[in-house]
């Protein structure tokens, strides 16, 4: 979807304060039926709901002709909405998801890229504990002892999650440091399952025994996140400064695999480890799981090893060769479904963080005639592709945030923490008013305000990008670059390649 600022400015003054009118009409708490926002959703899908008379008739006149009418502009299938909101395992946190954006629209109108009530998924850094010594840690885990929240203090915090923009938190992950580290871990985390959505956890795998991934499974986790940053242990435990660590990680994500947890494993690609990525891409294979690239940024411990980040031709070759894997089961499973009526192929299997990962899926399907883009996770799934591309980009302080082990919200996990960067604390503030309206946010939202710089006569950065709705580049690359500048441009991307010439180039280690 190709807006501009005038197309942005068209919708606040004529669409969005009829669907504010309407979705307020049925964005309605019954005391006899309980949400009609969601319950209305259910019924227009074909599950039967107990509705009053009252709610009936909103739900039936109402809402329904409102969701047909969304479900065709969008292009999104109405199958696709059932199997993943009723049949799914995940779909408690689907419909979730679903509220917020409908109450997104209510609250701030229908923008691109979009802004839901609340966010679809907080990262918590459950501790400052960690038991390696990575060189990118974002948190600089380890070391001396910091004050974190109790376990009562966290239990506060998971039951206003699960209150949030009255609809619920539909994702957490519960990240670090390392969160087994945690002596209350699985109580928490088992805590944290009765109340949210969905439940993952990003972990090293060196503390996931056989007991331990089998206590992971019962507390109710889905998915766990294990980073692996190299294919062989002299690259991986130099990265993770701990000798043996890649043996005990590889032995953790086999024990979540035996236990059938739903498994990725987690890479941050940078210079010293690049020329392994066809092996990890390897590894995952073989291993059959998710494979997540994440963005080497400069901040936290990553700050004193700046050398290891990626020039734009190197993150280009990285997300080329990732793209090429999951396009390439796109076509199998699109093939298989026009033959066989349906396919078995696993499409969602290789991602990244990096925003500019839209643009670069979207210019290889172009080469074979498709028109298939991975946003935001979510267009690796068939019939819903038009509503990731809507969703656009980096989901920093819109789409997802964070909370730090003492509980003080920031809008990612790669911002370094300081008094530009920290929101408020979810214990001491209203989690909400900040989500509604802190300046912080605002900015990260609006892509008309992405800056440009002139470089050798060239205009280079995001605010001239076509691809800035869909992609937006990474926020937090942008503040460690420039000084905590957010609206500054992503130097990591090919198209700003020159500014990074001029920022890094005379600089570079080689």
């Amino acid at each position: 979807m190709q807006v501009d600022a005038f197309e942005n400015a068209l919708f606040s003054v004529t669409v969005n304060p009829l669907l504010k009118s309407l979705i307020g009409r049925f964005d309605k708490e019954c005391p006899k039926d309980g949400n009609l926002l969601l319950n209305s959703l259910k019924d227009f899908l074909g599950e039967p709901v107990s509705l009053c008379p009252t709610c009936r008739h909103i739900s039936r006149r109402i809402a329904a002709p409102f969701y047909e009418f969304g479900s065709r502009f969008l292009r999104v299938d109405k199958n696709f909405m059932r199997n993943q909101f009723l049949n799914n395992q995940y779909g408690e946190a689907w419909l979730r998801g679903f509220g917020l954006l409908m109450k997104g629209i209510e609250k701030y109108g229908v923008r691109v890229p979009f802004t839901p009530a609340g966010p679809f998924e907080i990262v918590w850094n459950f501790t400052y504990q960690c038991n390696l010594r990575c060189k990118h840690c974002y948190e600089n885990a380890g070391g001396k002892k910091r004050a974190e929240l109790s376990t009562d203090e966290a239990k506060q915090v998971l039951d206003m999650l699960s209150k949030i923009a009255g609809i619920g938190l539909p994702a957490l992950s519960l990240s670090g440091g390392e969160p087994l580290a945690r002596k209350d871990f699985f109580e928490l985390a088992a805590y944290a399952r009765k109340r949210i959505g969905y439940v993952s956890i990003a972990s090293n795998g060196t503390l996931i025994t056989r007991d331990n991934a089998k206590k992971i499974k019962d507390a109710g986790v889905e998915y766990v996140e294990i980073s692996v940053d190299g294919a062989t242990p002299q690259v991986h435990d130099d990265f993770r400064g701990i000798p043996g660590a890649f043996e005990r990680t590889m032995k953790g994500v086999k024990n979540c695999l035996e236990e059938g947890l739903d498994t990725c494993i987690a890479t941050v690609l940078h210079r010293d480890n690049m020329a392994e990525l066809d092996k990890i891409i390897g590894v995952a294979k073989q291993l059959d799981v998710r494979l997540m690239h994440f963005n080497y940024i400069p901040t936290g411990r990553a700050k004193a090893h700046v050398e290891l980040d990626l020039t734009p031709d190197e993150r280009l070759h990285v997300l080329e060769t990732i793209g090429k894997e999951i396009i390439g089961l796109y076509l199998r499973a699109k093939e298989e479904e026009l033959k066989y009526g349906n396919s078995n192929v696993k499409v969602d299997r290789f991602f990244s963080t990096c925003p500019q990962y839209a643009s670069v899926t979207k210019e290889l399907s172009q080469k074979h005639g498709e028109k298939f883009m991975v946003e935001a996770h979510y267009a690796a799934k068939k019939g819903v592709e038009n509503v990731a591309n809507f969703l656009g980009g980096c989901g920093a302080g819109r789409l997802y945030s964070c909370l730090e082990p003492n509980g003080d919200i920031k809008p990612c996990v790669f911002f370094p923490t300081n008094k530009g960067t920290v929101l408020g604390n979810v214990l001491k503030d209203n989690f909400e008013e900040i989500w509604d309206n802190h300046p912080l946010l605002w900015k990260l939202r609006i892509r008309e305000d992405l800056e440009d710089y002139m470089v050798d006569g060239q205009r280079v950065g995001c605010g001239s990008c076509r691809d800035k709705y869909i992609c937006g580049g990474c926020r937090a690359r942008a503040y460690s670059y420039f000084n905590g500048n957010v609206n500054s441009p992503d130097i990591g991307c090919i198209h700003n390649k020159p500014l990074w010439k001029r920022i890094v180039g005379g600089k570079r280690v080689s």
